[in-house]
């Protein structure tokens, strides 16, 4: 009644047809699987949310007191930014990578895919050390240590306590 080739066919039709349907399913929004650092809970929710522009002031004063000079802005995204900057320092001399992340409300956290994309930044540019910035928290997988380039991190508490520091105005 049925030969080998209708019921291959069939199956080849109906593998067609489940793949069709499992592609157009809506994508699942990103899931927080590891905790966010413990800052977070300390956050002075007091103090308004911070732009890229506050980022920008802080950074600037961390290249004017270290003696680094900006050569280049890469804009990856609305919300993301990395700065190369060069070092006028003999003994420190070579290139810094500086990124700056804004975080939204459905997307409050910093996980740890978005600091290795920040870590291959800074080996293209033939760097070794980084400086990541955010307005808001990182998870707590992104504080292990990790092989390549050192990155100092930036979460919303330190920022404030830089703007505390350098006496910039929020």
């Amino acid at each position: 009644m049925f030969n080998i080739f209708t019921i291959a066919f069939f199956a080849v039709f109906l593998g067609l047809a489940l793949a069709m349907f499992i592609t157009r399913q809506k994508t699942p929004e990103p899931l927080q699987l590891v905790p966010p650092e413990d800052d977070s809970l300390k956050d002075p929710k007091e103090i308004r949310e911070l732009t890229l522009e506050d980022l920008y002031r802080v950074g600037e004063k961390l290249c004017e007191e270290n003696g680094l000079k900006i050569k280049d802005r890469v804009s990856v995204s609305e919300n993301e930014v990395y700065w190369i900057a060069e070092s006028s320092n003999e003994f420190f001399f070579g290139n810094y990578v500086l990124g700056f992340f804004k975080t939204d409300l459905s997307h409050p956290y910093v996980s740890l895919p978005t600091i290795f994309e920040f870590k291959d930044f800074i080996k293209s540019v033939t760097s070794t050390k980084g400086f990541f910035f955010t307005t808001g928290y990182f998870t707590k997988d992104v504080h292990q240590p990790l092989e390549g380039a050192k990155i100092s991190l930036y979460n919303r508490l330190k920022i404030l306590s830089e703007f505390d520091r350098f006496k910039l105005s929020l």
